[in-house]
């Protein structure tokens, strides 16, 4: 019941968003948003501080997200700096930080 609550919640308040992964592209309905406010949004770099652009994911439990997942979102290419099953047994869902595709991780 509750998975149906979540692909609920997706289907009314997520995007489309497509993940490749090598050959593959599916699309589904997530959520991607900027995570604002965060110390980590700023590092050192060769030039002083740079910032760093990270966004939260919430997608559905049936299509799983890895490291070599690329997300597509109004766009942008980001990928995948950490993700994790969450919620099983309750509201199961994926949740992953995000960051540009160009950026290099440091």
């Amino acid at each position: 019941m509750m998975e149906r609550l979540w692909r609920d919640i997706l289907e009314r308040f997520g995007q489309e968003v497509r993940l490749i992964r090598g050959e593959e592209n599916v699309e589904v309905q997530a959520m991607v948003q900027p995570l604002l406010g965060r110390e980590d949004q700023e590092a050192h770099g060769a030039l002083g501080m740079e910032r760093r652009e990270r966004f939260r994911y919430l997608g559905p439990v049936r299509t799983p997200l890895d490291l070599g997942t690329v997300v597509e979102w109004k766009g942008r290419q980001l990928r995948v700096s950490s993700v994790q099953l969450v919620g099983e047994g309750v509201c199961p869902h994926w949740r992953a930080v995000l960051y540009p595709r160009d950026e290099v991780m440091g």
